[in-house]
């Protein structure tokens, strides 16, 4: 491999997201092609990318001894139809295509599934067993009944440094008790069968437990120091196999007795009727403990077709799940238990209902208790109708709905709560209202009275804002004023701006009375 868009840069210190370009080559054998890819497809969890050569390989035409119905006649008498590509069927489809495929099983359950699952060793889901067969529980019965002892099908157990663990029978007495894996053929001689059963009898010796192999004649034996190699079959005859656990236990000293014909139909009727209740599915399902899974339930992506109703509340399949409420239909992935046990529900309700929690106040944080004069002001909370100022907190981001204070006022106005008690905000018009004026006022020592005392002494009032003086006048001031001449005995009185009067080194619009208009040297 080589990056592309860095040379030099190795995969041990890229990230799993990392967007660079590199080269591949495929470890497949017989293949060794190259190509180029991003790696954050190669890495994604969901259809991951890989080799082209190899995937247009899978799903083409098989050449001669290719073909699923040459390498797996077992596997080609199930298939039913070809749901991808109807033309293309046994004769004409690879091993490991990614058609997707009808099977039916020998109980005549139908189901689809990819070639490749079926070949990977993907079973029918109606007759999983859940961890049994038909032949391990046969062999289970007749073993019981001809040694008397109890029989426990599919056992399992967490041994160290590894996950979990199942042994096909567990005869718990005497103690501490045996464990007896079963190993037909046509589930043992499959490529890594040796290699994994060598790593779990090794893993189970070193635990301290008593365990026995029983393989299918023809089969290598399991090389472990110290493991007797014991041999049944060839096929799946349960009594041969039953008989084989018999030589085990008499070499240990425990009884075993041969069964009459009338003793070994009964057996076996017995371990059909285990099988049935097996197949059945579990006596609880996760629908009995959380109905609404039903509802929610869309697609079982660990095994296809497998619906909650079959499935018991610890399963740990990984489902696709749909919220069932109208205005969220979120989807997402979880496993069955978490699910059915935990109740963990929909993500994106359980974020908002966390969210509205965090948002409501407590004892004394509301912003009524904390903030009342404000709180006054509320007219109401936009998208939360009936809400008040009990339900909010003083930091809350939610917009509402304010009415000034002021009477000369009551403008309302939208403003987000956490606006208003952060920045100490209020009023928008107020605010742009004492904006104007603090700019239209004079800076000390500029006012009309400080730069021209003798028109503020003529000044009567500012006729629109009585209140203001000629302390709050600018002598470029628009504002219309009133003003009486200072001359004593004038009676004269004019209208005026202090712009209009300061013009002309204070010559402006002056009395009328004591400056008349000067007439026009124009006559009619």
């Amino acid at each position: 491999m080589s990056n592309l868009s860095s040379p030099g840069m190795a995969l041990e210190v890229m990230p799993l997201s990392s967007t660079d370009r590199c080269q591949w080559r495929c470890s497949a054998e017989g293949c060794d092609h190259q190509w180029p890819a991003r790696l954050q497809f190669r890495t994604r969890t969901v259809k991951p990318s890989g080799c082209p050569e190899c995937w247009k390989r899978r799903n083409r035409a098989p050449g001669s001894g290719e073909s699923l119905a040459e390498l797996n006649p077992a596997l080609a008498r199930q298939f039913r139809r070809n749901l991808s590509r109807p033309d293309r069927g046994p004769d004409t489809l690879r091993p490991q295509s990614h058609d997707l495929c009808e099977w039916e099983c020998a109980q005549q359950h139908f189901w689809p599934a990819t070639v490749a699952n079926r070949t990977n060793g993907r079973g029918c889901p109606d007759c999983t067993g859940h961890g049994r067969s038909p032949f391990e529980c046969n062999v289970a019965m007749l073993v019981q009944a001809a040694s008397g002892l109890t029989v426990e099908l599919d056992h399992r157990l967490r041994l160290p440094g590894r996950r979990q663990d199942r042994f096909d029978l567990y005869l718990p007495e005497p103690a501490p008790g045996l464990l007896i894996d079963l190993d037909p053929e046509w589930t043992h001689n499959r490529p890594g069968s040796l290699e994994r059963d060598t790593a779990k009898t090794k893993a189970a010796l070193a635990a301290g437990l008593d365990v026995e192999r029983i393989r299918s004649r023809g089969l290598p034996p399991v090389p472990v120091h110290g493991l007797a190699h014991h041999e049944a079959g060839p096929g799946v005859n349960p009594e041969d196999w039953a008989e084989a656990v018999g030589v085990v236990l008499r070499r240990r000293g425990l009884s075993w007795r041969q069964l009459t014909p009338a003793e070994v139909t009964a057996a076996l009727t017995k371990g059909a009727q285990l099988w049935e209740k097996a197949v059945a599915g579990p006596e609880v399902t996760a629908v009995d403990v959380a109905p609404h899974l039903e509802e929610e339930f869309v697609a079982n992506l660990t095994n296809p077709g497998k619906t909650p109703d079959r499935m018991p509340p610890g399963c740990n399949d990984v489902c696709l799940w749909r919220c069932r409420k109208p205005d969220c239909g979120y989807e997402w992935k979880a496993v069955l238990n978490s699910r059915a046990l935990t109740g963990r529900g929909c993500r994106r309700c359980g974020h908002a209902r966390v969210g509205a929690a965090n948002s409501r106040p407590g004892p004394g944080e509301s912003l009524a208790e904390v903030n009342p004069t404000m709180a006054k002001e509320l007219i109401e909370v936009v998208g939360h109708p009936g809400w008040t100022a009990f339900d909010l907190l003083p930091t809350s981001n939610k917009t509402c709905r304010w009415r000034c204070p002021e009477p000369p006022c009551r403008f309302e106005y939208p403003a987000p709560l956490n606006r208003r008690t952060g920045q100490s905000s209020g009023c928008p018009r107020c605010a742009r209202q004492r904006t104007v004026a603090s700019r239209v006022r004079p800076k000390p020592g500029k006012s009309l009275q400080d730069v021209h005392p003798a028109l503020a002494s003529e000044l009567v009032e500012v006729i629109d804002e009585p209140h203001l003086t000629a302390k709050d006048l600018r002598p470029s001031s628009v504002k219309a004023c009133r003003w009486a001449c200072s001359k004593p005995g004038c009676p004269g009185q004019w209208e005026a701006t202090p712009d209009q009067r300061s013009r002309r080194g204070g010559t402006g619009k002056r009395c009328p009375v004591c400056h008349p208009p000067r007439k026009s040297r124009t006559q009619p």
